[in-house]
């Protein structure tokens, strides 16, 4: 039998005090809260996150150029992160819509490896583990958990084969039980009414 191990996944508040932990008063907190927020609100790969460029926003979704295998897509976004990426950028000058998005203090686009430092710090700081790529996970598990099917995760991730997506089957048992209940429960009282 060939079992798959199940993805680490952060719970909703976890990821909640992911996104307040940084510093807001600060140019680079509100970066890593921006940061911290469309992670949690789109499951973007690390590198895709890096790549974003300011011609890629929408109020409502990110056009991601640069994905896994070459492959573009629009990703929807909630209106928290996105009034958290408008908030971040009025602090820095954008003269340009092919900038990068999320920019390190000297101005260049993040790295991956900055990225990660940049979440791994502050997981850290919450005696969390795990990096961008939990985040990632964590969001899928939360779509999961609400009802959104898998078909539609699988596009907003970018997974070329929905056996890769379905991974997060396993993961997101607290929907599932939800989507039952209400799929079943109703019946079974008419039934037993009847």
């Amino acid at each position: 039998m060939n079992l798959r191990k199940l993805p680490s996944v952060y719970t909703e508040a976890q990821m909640g005090a992911l996104v307040r932990a940084p510093d807001v008063y600060s140019p680079t907190g509100l970066r890593d809260r921006a940061i911290l927020a469309t992670l949690c609100a789109t499951g973007l790969r690390a590198s895709e996150l890096c790549f974003l460029e300011v011609r890629d926003l929408r109020p409502e979704a990110l056009f991601v150029r640069r994905g896994k295998f070459g492959y573009q897509r629009w990703v929807p976004i909630s209106s928290r992160a996105r009034a958290a990426i408008a908030e971040y950028l009025t602090h820095f000058k954008v003269s340009r819509n092919d900038q990068p998005v999320f920019r390190s203090v000297n101005g260049r686009r993040l790295t991956r490896r900055h990225l990660h430092k940049i979440v791994t710090g502050y997981s850290r700081k919450l005696r969390l583990r795990g990096g961008v790529h939990v985040l990632r996970h964590s969001a899928a598990t939360r779509w999961l958990d609400r009802g959104l099917d898998l078909e539609n995760v699988r596009a907003i991730l970018g997974h070329k084969n929905i056996a890769t997506t379905a991974i997060y089957l396993s993961v997101a048992t607290q929907g599932l039980i939800r989507n039952y209940k209400r799929a079943l429960e109703p019946a079974t009282l008419r039934q037993v009414a009847a």
